[in-house]
């Protein structure tokens, strides 16, 4: 008898002192600690100063791309604003939005099929420059019309203001070529 009776006790402690709650984690910081002061080797051309922008942009760029891998110039144009910067590999174009949709639209026509598969992209705002960039990282995928495919890799960065894309950077990475077993 007293052994049960002590085992029932024993269980009760036991059962009262387990708390199924989350204890909230106190963080204690040093008010006295000083924040390190970083000095990079070389000094931008661009704010470092950023936060994240509105996916909105995103949104926009994406569907631009769409369209373009769709072959619909008009609507992958539909956001450039009437006055917009281009760069390229071994081009660069600052012109009029149709233009610059000529010139992109004849290099187009000469592709039956594009596709662009993304790793991911991130839109950024720079509240010193008031500038909101979309950067996108993807494979771009092309067959000509004689049958040749080909692939690239992609970061772009698309500079937006008042709702409208005025720059597009484009930046290329070729594959290398396939190792052939002997």
């Amino acid at each position: 008898m007293k052994q049960s009776l002590f085992m029932a006790g024993l269980c009760a402690c036991f059962l009262l002192s387990c708390n199924s709650e989350p204890k909230p984690e106190t963080v204690k910081t040093d008010s006295s600690a000083t924040q390190e002061t970083i000095v990079y080797p070389f000094t931008p051309k661009y704010s470092l100063k950023w936060e994240p922008g509105d996916e909105k942009h995103a949104l926009m760029v994406l569907n631009c791309l769409k369209h373009y891998v769709d072959g619909d110039m008009k609507e992958t144009f539909a956001d450039f604003a009437d006055t917009v910067e281009f760069f390229g590999d071994k081009f660069h174009f600052s012109g009029s939005r149709d233009s610059l949709a000529k010139i992109i639209g004849a290099e187009r026509a000469e592709l039956s099929s594009v596709s662009k598969v993304f790793d991911t992209w991130i839109t950024t705002f720079y509240p010193e420059q008031n500038d909101t960039w979309v950067t996108l990282w993807y494979t771009e995928t092309w067959t000509d019309k004689k049958g040749k495919t080909d692939s690239l890799y992609y970061t772009d960065d698309v500079l937006i203001k008042n709702g409208k894309i005025v720059e597009y950077d484009e930046k290329q990475r070729q594959f290398p070529a396939p190792v052939v077993k002997k």
